[in-house]
């Protein structure tokens, strides 16, 4: 077996013969670090199941910055240790079972790689561990690699966000608690923007709301200032990101392994128009639409907001802005119409 890409590109890696041992495919290693790539530069990296250790020494390649084996096996550990030496003092070696292992691993691991052998299923113990001593990362994955023909669902508080199948083998890319988008223009974003987003966070653990270009009408705010406000307007929440979608909603949700998109409705002349967009987006990408009820701010809209902005309408500004933010929105308001914005 050799490395594939990075600083180790081409270099050899000692496999174990006989079928005790199954490496994972040249082909499987590329499609995790790819998937991985923005992730893997100056992560802790932890190989359970590790065999040769051909994919912790990959990672390391791609720009781990210290990866951890775990291995049991006589036969195959000689050959792990002439292999991490490759790491030169980057790699650590822990002989034993895997589960006793992660009993005594220092530090939390921002990706763990686990390929146990095919017949056991053992993910629900994973998490299970990680959950307990803190293994995971807060933005932290498991990749879990498993026999194609066993299906694999993720355990309670974790999501899986990604899945691929290659022949006999399949991965699972695996995050901690649920989360859901909430998704609009936030023209700027009002207090009925950030009631949405508080609801939201009742029903999931984490909310990501994603600012999106709406072809169909124009903008009075840029997306740079969009997300300024925003941020600003939710920074007093917990489990909360602020980013801006160019694209199509339901990829952005795909590639973020979002399932679900919540959304306030304001009244019935809402309706017609969201569920329209709630089926699109099943239909495109598989992404589901959650309504919560917008009682009690129905008249609360960032078209009201840039009317009272533009008659300096300053107690309505006050009622309309989220908390914290009326300052900041009318410096941008000004900044745009001294500059000839809407």
């Amino acid at each position: 077996m050799r490395i594939s890409a990075g600083k180790l590109k081409g270099r050899n890696i000692l496999a174990p013969e006989g079928r005790e041992v199954r490496p994972t495919s040249a082909k499987v290693r590329e499609s995790i670090f790819d998937s991985l790539q923005a992730q893997v530069g100056g992560s802790r990296f932890l190989d359970l199941f590790a065999g040769s250790g051909a994919v912790g020494i990959e990672a390391f390649s791609r720009g781990a910055s210290e990866v951890y084996f775990c291995e049991r096996g006589r036969d195959v550990l000689p050959l792990l240790k002439q292999n991490v030496a490759l790491l030169k003092g980057a790699g650590k070696v822990y002989e034993g079972d895997s589960f006793a292992l992660l009993e005594r691993l220092p530090g939390a691991f921002d990706i763990i790689f686990a390929d146990p052998p095919y017949k056991e299923d053992c993910l629900e113990r994973i998490c299970a561990v990680c959950v307990r001593r803190g293994l995971l990362a807060e933005d932290g994955i498991i990749v879990y690699e498993h026999a194609a023909e066993k299906k694999v669902a993720a355990p309670e508080g974790f999501r899986i966000i990604k899945s691929k199948r290659y022949g006999s083998a399949a991965l699972e890319y695996i995050r901690r608690g649920s989360i859901c988008a909430v998704t609009g223009s936030f023209d700027p974003m009002t207090r009925g923007h950030v009631e949405v987003v508080r609801r939201a966070l009742k029903m999931f653990d984490k909310a990501a709301v994603v600012i999106a270009v709406n072809d169909t009408k124009p903008s009075a705010f840029p997306l740079a200032v969009r997300e300024k406000i925003a941020k600003k307007a939710l920074e007093g929440l917990e489990n909360v990101s602020v980013d801006i979608c160019e694209g199509y909603v339901y990829k952005y949700c795909n590639k973020k392994g979002i399932p679900v998109i919540v959304r306030g409705l304001r009244g019935e002349q809402d309706r017609e128009y969201e569920e329209f967009m709630a089926r699109y987006n099943l239909e495109k990408g598989g992404v589901s639409t959650v309504f919560t009820s917008a009682e009690g701010l129905t008249d609360i809209s960032s078209t009201a907001l840039r009317k009272a902005l533009a008659e300096e309408d300053d107690e309505a500004i006050e009622r309309l802005c989220a908390p914290g933010t009326s300052r900041i929105v009318k410096e941008e308001y000004k900044k745009l119409h001294a500059a000839g914005g809407k």
